[in-house]
């Protein structure tokens, strides 16, 4: 499974690397070439390749519409950055560091054209629903987004709150990159909709596993230890801290939004979510969205070896949160 997963995301490699991003101006395709360059798994082109390959034998229709969406993830990243002032995008700087906000805003939008160019190439009866359904996603991308703006302002939000947001942010696009694999394979719709929830049930564990990974996760894993909670950010665990703990312990929480010493806020607020049970919790959460996410797979019709992969690389996502 690994050697196939690792073929794909070197063939994904080479082929944008293919796309010509050396244009002028300069300012506008280096950053494009920048935050491609950086080290990235390839997850949701990858998605996309191994929900087609369960119904066709050939990669060269699902090659270009997958790393449509690559490059659309891509471009949600810099927007993101830059309204979160972020310094740090898989360790590197973030394209507004590098450069400034202007030229991030105008390279994020030139990439997300680039993205829908790549339809571009799809057979005529199944281009306009391919089309239509990105459109639907890209838009549940943006109203996620000002979600979380939103929730940034508000002093509590509940967990279904957040569940719906982070679904919307985040699941929604790998939902879609598991149902663009079953449309560009020209499935019936009943399995594409399968196909998605397949996909957005396994994107909000994908975003809760992260959650839990910044507070309880190893230091190698890729994330800053505790750079959640430094920044007082609502995430799963915060939210269901809040809603477990006593008055005295919230009167402690609280006390240490502001303060600047980020070792003891991080031990103390690790300790409450120990206290709590919420490390528990969040893992046993995680782990039911993954195996709903399986349990669906196992009801996709195909005789394919790559619904094996397909599992396969969904429990070496799920792995991650032991």
């Amino acid at each position: 499974m690994k050697k196939k997963i690792l073929k794909y995301q070197e063939i994904l490699n080479q082929e944008i690397d293919k796309i010509n991003f050396s244009k002028q101006p300069e300012n506008l395709y280096e950053p494009i070439k920048y935050i491609l360059s950086l080290k990235s798994k390839r997850v949701r082109p990858t998605l996309s390749i191994l929900s087609y390959k369960l119904f066709k034998n050939d990669l060269d229709n699902i090659l270009l519409p997958s790393i449509s969406l690559e490059l659309f993830h891509n471009f949600t990243l810099i927007h993101d950055d830059i309204m979160d002032n972020a310094d740090l995008r898989r360790g590197k700087k973030t394209v507004h560091k590098k450069w400034n906000k202007n030229i991030g805003i105008l390279s994020g939008d030139i990439l997300m054209i680039y993205a829908y160019s790549l339809l571009e190439g799809l057979e005529t009866k199944i281009y306009g629903k391919i089309l239509k359904r990105f459109n639907e996603i890209s838009i549940m991308v943006c109203e996620g987004q000002q979600l979380d703006m939103d929730y940034e302002e508000r002093p509590l939000i509940k967990e279904r709150e957040y569940i719906e947001m982070i679904k919307l942010k985040t699941a929604v696009l790998i939902g879609f990159s598991l149902e663009l694999g079953g449309m560009v394979a020209n499935v019936d719709e009943n399995t594409t909709k399968k196909l998605y929830s397949i996909g957005e049930m396994m994107g909000i564990g994908f975003q809760l596993m992260d959650d839990y990974l910044d507070v309880f996760g190893s230091p190698g894993f890729g994330k800053t230890i505790g750079g959640d909670i430094i920044a007082n950010k609502k995430t799963y665990l915060m939210i269901k801290l809040l809603e477990k703990s006593n008055e005295e312990d919230i009167e402690i929480i609280e006390g240490l939004k502001n303060s600047s010493n980020e070792k003891e806020k991080i031990k103390i607020i690790s300790e409450l979510m120990i206290k709590y049970g919420i490390n528990i919790l969040a893992k046993n959460t995680i782990e039911d969205y993954f195996k709903t996410s399986l349990n669906q797979l196992q009801g996709i019709k195909s005789d394919s070896s790559y619904k094996v992969v397909l599992t396969e690389y969904f429990n070496e996502m799920m792995v991650r949160i032991d």
